[in-house]
C-alpha cells in the first residue's frame, strides 16, 4: 500500500517495517510511516493521560506521529490498539526511527566551517 503524506508532512516523515507489528484485522501490520514530532504531541499527550506513567504517554506521542501503520484505519489507530498489540521490539524499532528522523533534520554542526575569522567576535567583523 502507497501512503498518501499530508503535504504539510512532505520530507518530514521516515518509513519502516517493525519486527512484529500491529494485529489488526486478522493480520499483522508491520509497514509504517512516522512524521517528525511537534510541540503539540507531547502537549497533547499530557492533557490526554494527564499524570500518566512515561510509557504511556510515549505510546500517545507515538501514535500522533504516526501517518500509517500497514493497512489500519487511520481511526482504528488508537492508543488502546498500540498498548495492547505492540511489542516491545516495536516500540524500539519507532524510537529508533523517531531517532533518525530527528538527525536527519538537524542541521549539520560539522558543515560550520571553522576558521580564524569565525573566532573574531562579530562586533570586530562589522567594523572591516
Amino acid at each position: 500500500m502507497t501512503v498518501q503524506v499530508d503535504k504539510k508532512w512532505d520530507g518530514l516523515t521516515i518509513t519502516r517495517d517493525m519486527a512484529v507489528g500491529i494485529y489488526f484485522a486478522g493480520t499483522r501490520h508491520k509497514r509504517f510511516t512516522l512524521r517528525a514530532p511537534v510541540a503539540g504531541d507531547l502537549i497533547g499527550a499530557h492533557e490526554q493521560y494527564p499524570g500518566a506513567p512515561w510509557h504511556l504517554t510515549t505510546i500517545e506521542v507515538y501514535r500522533r506521529q504516526l501517518l500509517s501503520v500497514g493497512d489500519i484505519p487511520a481511526e482504528n489507530l488508537t492508543t488502546e490498539l498500540l498498548r495492547e498489540s505492540l511489542m516491545e521490539i516495536d516500540l524500539a524499532v519507532i524510537a529508533d526511527a523517531d531517532l533518525e528522523l530527528e538527525k536527519k533534520l538537524k542541521p549539520q554542526s560539522a558543515a560550520t566551517p571553522t576558521g580564524e575569522e569565525l573566532s573574531m567576535p562579530s562586533s570586530d567583523m562589522a567594523t572591516e
